[in-house]
């Protein structure tokens, strides 16, 4: 399939960004222009405009891929990057396009899912444009190839998932926004006071560049300070312990599409900004500084916090949203192995994890959505009265748990056995697995706790009023239900992109020389 039958072929890196800011316009627009003439905007208009929008998004991520596979690494430019420090350079490797992937995909099922969800809202024009803005965001950040490009995009991401928070304008979702803009704006002031520090030391925001600079001199004293800076700045949005306290209330309040996003992929964003940028600035081994051993520790604390947390919890939403502040310490386990294998191992748990997440807010949002509950205790039995809605629930926390054959059993294997690899050699990794290990036996109690009340519970009385959910709901269920059990029957195909995608962040040499050389005269 030729590429520039498609998209003009200099415009490949960004279209995955363009398109859906582009979609995001249109809906605005015409939406306006509708109200404009009839008063009245159609109920189908916005959600069509999204889905094709979504769906183009992801075809021009699936075009990008075929492109980087076989050269590596994609580029674009704008201004003169040798010459000036506000030049923007956008880079795809493997690793930015599965997540790139990974992000449309869930755009697109999340936006089918509100067809459905979101069916009664009289402000659907308003909600696709920062959903599409959003995915606009995440794209962006997981191609920038400087600082300066980085942070624009997450703010853009922050911004419009801080108002998707407070969507409802209720009390719940407002005083979770709040919490959740007051601790993301701290986040992102210490990204914004690293990214100061590290063009005053290196003189240039180009990631290339700084790259080649700070691995000349990786004995600075400032450089211990900076991965704590950048660390702490991005673990807010990746919901890192102790930097979470947004999450549990931000995942409830919002509208169940935008939990499923917010879970499965939005604090992707911050562990990539944690990894991507520690992987290219700094030494992984270092007599002066281990990060990889301090990832491995917030990897412990983040796991073993947010299964606490889980354990005591009533509401679906909350007991799910600590939970995925205990995959987020899995998840930074793998790449705190700092192996190529670990990087492979996390970067297959990342796509899982989303998968298996987004499903299990969306029937989360399924069950409230019939009910008007996520008490655990009016939801027993709710699976015999929606039987699609539960057994898609099922699916999903047996992935959770890792039981085979789900996507989650692989997920959990291989980064166990990653750990144990470098255990082998280095100790106190080995310990680190048993914690692991420790982590998952102490996540079976409330996964078994949540499958028994929608199974096996008897009815209650409020899951006696319960009826069966919009085609659409079902739908974007259905989506992720099977592709979890594709990928769990059949990995390979998967894993051939993560495995690429983990090596292409590990090896990051080609990325460095590619942003490095380009728009340079």
């Amino acid at each position: 399939m030729q590429l520039d039958l498609f998209i003009i072929p200099e415009l490949s890196t960004v279209m995955p960004v363009l398109v859906p800011v582009l979609f995001a316009l249109l809906t605005a627009v015409l939406s306006e222009l509708v109200l404009f003439l009839k008063k009245q905007v159609p109920r189908g208009l916005p959600d069509v405009i999204a889905i094709i929008g979504f769906a183009f998004t992801f075809l021009y991520t699936f075009l990008l891929a075929l492109e980087v596979w076989p050269n590596g690494v994609s580029t674009w430019t704008f201004g003169n990057t040798a010459g000036s420090p506000l030049a923007v350079v956008l880079a795809a490797d493997m690793f930015s396009v599965m997540l790139m992937g990974l992000f449309s995909f869930m755009g697109l099922v999340v936006a089918i899912y509100s067809v459905g969800y979101m069916k009664e809202d009289s402000r659907l024009p308003q909600y696709y444009v920062l959903l599409l803005i959003m995915v606009a965001g995440m794209n962006g950040v997981v191609i920038s190839g400087d600082l300066f490009t980085l942070f624009l995009f997450y703010e853009t991401m922050g911004l419009s998932s801080f108002i998707l928070v407070a969507f409802k304008r209720n009390w719940e979702g407002i005083e979770a926004a709040i919490k959740y803009l007051m601790m993301s704006a701290i986040g992102s002031t210490l990204i914004l006071y690293s990214s100061s520090f590290l063009y005053g030391l290196t003189g240039t925001l180009n990631l290339g560049a700084m790259s080649l600079a700070l691995q000349s001199s990786p004995e600075n004293p400032m450089i211990p300070i900076l991965i704590a800076l950048l660390i702490a700045g991005f673990g807010v949005k990746g919901a890192i312990v102790p930097f979470a306290a947004w999450l549990a209330d931000a995942h409830p309040a919002a509208p169940s599409g935008i939990s499923a996003m917010l879970s499965g992929v939005v604090i992707k964003v911050g562990v990539y900004g944690i990894i991507r940028v520690n992987t290219l600035l700094f030494s992984m081994v270092s007599q002066y500084f281990n990060w990889p051993l301090l990832i491995g520790i917030f990897a412990l604390v983040t796991m073993t916090a947010g299964n606490l947390w889980a354990l005591t919890q009533k509401d679906l939403k909350r007991m799910l949203a600590y939970s995925s502040i205990a995959q987020i310490g899995f998840i930074l386990f793998a790449f705190g192995t700092a192996t190529e294998f670990g990087y492979q191992s996390g970067a297959f748990y990342i796509v899982s994890h989303a998968l298996t997440k987004g499903l299990l807010f969306l029937c989360a949002g399924a069950f409230l959505h019939s009910i008007g509950s996520r008490n655990l205790d009016d939801l027993e039995g709710i699976g015999k009265k929606m039987p699609i809605a539960g057994a898609f629930f099922a699916i999903g926390i047996l992935s959770l748990m890792g039981m085979p054959p789900m996507a989650g059993f692989y997920a959990k294997f291989l980064i166990l056995a990653a750990g144990a690899e470098i255990g082998l050699v280095n100790g106190y990794y080995m310990a680190f697995t048993l914690i692991a290990i420790v982590n998952a036996i102490i996540g079976l109690g409330y996964y078994l706790r949540m499958l028994t009340t929608v199974w096996f519970k008897p009815v209650s009385e409020a899951s006696e009023k319960a009826h069966r959910s919009h085609p659409a709901i079902i739908f974007g269920m259905f989506v992720l239900g099977v592709a979890l059990l594709v990928i769990g029957v059949f990995p390979g195909p998967i894993y051939s992109v993560t495995e690429a995608a983990g090596s292409a962040l590990y090896n990051f040499s080609d990325f460095v020389l590619q942003i490095l050389s380009a728009g340079t005269p």
